[in-house]
């Protein structure tokens, strides 16, 4: 399932794992959670048999108050959807976050102080944009581990659910490419902007939660290209 850690998922079979998402949806329906999350439930979640190039996947990058997923807030998150095996620039959108406290070690790492995220919108108003954004399509981040994480727990005290949608990690998928390979490369660093030197993508100066949520779109086609094609890709063979 989409809440899984990376290399559980890849045990069940894409049938279990979209029965499981099916199953998991349905009974966060049944609860009665709160919208739009419930709107989103009730709206098919895209079929992991689809291909690359018939799935719409919604590239998001978080901006967050520092490293933990359990505990830390939202600062900044941009997005842009991949429609028909390209970036689609006229989805881009990106935000700033109102925390409920300081930004703590942020604002040296990204350069939001409190000043500047103080003048942010409320994080229940830019869920609710997100969950709408993700209707019938994937998601798609780099380092699931902290992005989905945060989202699935904002979901939580939201909506009561997490945010159950199909899940691409593209630094998981590059974890999972080098172990088919039986080569873990120790040396190589799966940070995005390496990455995308590595399929030889330009690098972007900027660092910017809008930016990363290109870069990572930009990234995942690439990926694809090298490995399969769009037309040999599966969502099924893309999600964690």
């Amino acid at each position: 399932g989409p809440n899984q850690p990376v290399g559980v998922a890849e045990s069940i079979s894409p049938r279990m794992k979209e029965r499981w998402l099916r199953l998991r949806r349905w009974n966060a329906r049944r609860r009665g959670v709160l919208e739009p999350l419930a709107a989103f439930l009730s709206e098919p979640a895209p079929s992991l048999r689809t291909t690359f190039g018939d799935t719409e996947f919604v590239s998001l990058d978080i901006e967050t108050t520092g490293l933990d997923a359990n505990a830390d807030e939202m600062l900044s998150v941009g997005w842009v959807v991949i429609r028909g095996g390209k970036v689609d620039l006229s989805t881009a959108h990106s935000y700033l976050v109102r925390p409920s406290g300081e930004v703590g070690s942020s604002a040296s790492i990204h350069g939001l102080t409190d000043t500047v995220v103080g003048e942010g919108h409320d994080s229940e108003i830019v869920l609710d944009r997100i969950v709408e954004e993700l209707g019938g399509r994937a998601l798609l981040v780099h380092h699931a581990g902290l992005d989905k994480l945060l989202l699935d727990r904002m979901c939580r005290q939201r909506y009561g659910a997490p945010l159950l949608v199909p899940c691409v990690d593209t630094l998981a998928l590059e974890l999972r490419r080098q172990k088919r390979k039986h080569h873990i490369d120790e040396q190589r660093s799966l940070r995005l902007g390496d990455l995308r030197t590595a399929y030889q993508l330009p690098r972007y100066n900027a660092h910017d939660c809008l930016v990363d949520a290109i870069a990572t779109a930009e990234l995942l086609i690439a990926m694809v290209a090298h490995n399969g094609g769009a037309k040999g890709t599966r969502l099924r063979d893309l999600t964690v």
